[in-house]
């Protein structure tokens, strides 16, 4: 076993779940043959999907994600990662839609995925949660697609910023709202333009829901540390304040 092997393992077998108001945050880069050797972690699903990519770079970021998720829940939990069963059970409506959760288990754990660019994220917490990376893409029309997304008084806000930062502002808010939408299990359903949210260059809060659907609960929102060419946040359901711990998972070998 190789010494970073080591510390992957080590750093598994020494996982606590998160408490209330907790929620940790890990970052796994794509990297192209690293998770291989994980491979049979997988269920039966995860594999056929996994067979399914026609392209070299789905494939590694999928096996990433999904091996990743697997190796942390299974360290939180104390139990072999590919034990873990998954479902998608929509809390709002009881349909087969909604987002992954633990399958078998008390709930006291959930987990959020994203993927963007070169790297995977998820986070885990006491509470529901959801986490959004976004890269910032110049091909985007921020200008068409800030319509779909932004609340009128979030357009106004980055109208009004200088052009060299207006990019940034858009992916910023949506990567927010990405995560927000995320941890309430309402994804698309909830139309993001029906959401204000507080300026990207503030604090991340939540300012105004005005969905026909109820909201869960008190939210609590927090951006992440990422490079300058991404943006991300997290959320959580939850009245505490949060807590919120970034990390890499180490990788299996060098």
């Amino acid at each position: 076993m190789t010494g970073t092997a080591s510390r992957l393992s080590d750093l598994l077998g020494q996982l606590s779940p998160p408490v209330a108001g907790e929620c940790h945050v890990w970052r796994l880069p794509v990297v192209p043959g690293r998770w291989d050797a994980f491979h049979d972690v997988l269920d039966e699903h995860e594999r056929d999907r996994h067979r399914r990519f026609l392209r070299a770079a789905d494939k590694d970021r999928y096996l990433t994600a999904h091996v990743g998720v697997r190796l942390l829940l299974g360290g939180y939990l104390g139990v072999p990662p590919q034990s873990l069963r998954f479902g998608r059970v929509c809390r709002h409506c009881g349909a087969d839609h909604g987002k992954p959760a633990l399958a078998g288990t008390d709930g006291s754990l959930d987990f959020s995925l994203t993927h963007s660019g070169d790297w995977v994220g998820i986070a885990v917490a006491a509470a529901p949660v959801g986490v959004d990376v976004q890269e910032v893409e110049e091909r985007t029309d921020i200008a068409a697609m800030g319509r779909m997304v932004l609340a009128p008084p979030e357009r106004a806000w980055l109208d009004g910023q200088p052009p060299e930062r207006t990019r940034v502002g858009f992916f910023g808010y949506w990567a927010r709202k990405e995560a927000l939408l995320k941890a309430t299990g309402h994804g698309l359903a909830v139309p993001m333009a029906k959401i204000t949210l507080s300026p990207p260059d503030e604090p991340a809060r939540l300012v105004e829901w005005a969905a026909d659907a109820p909201l869960d609960g008190p939210v609590q929102l927090q951006d992440l540390t990422v490079a300058a060419d991404y943006t991300g946040s997290v959320a959580l359901l939850t009245e505490h304040p949060i807590q919120v711990t970034e990390a890499e998972l180490p990788a299996p070998e060098e």
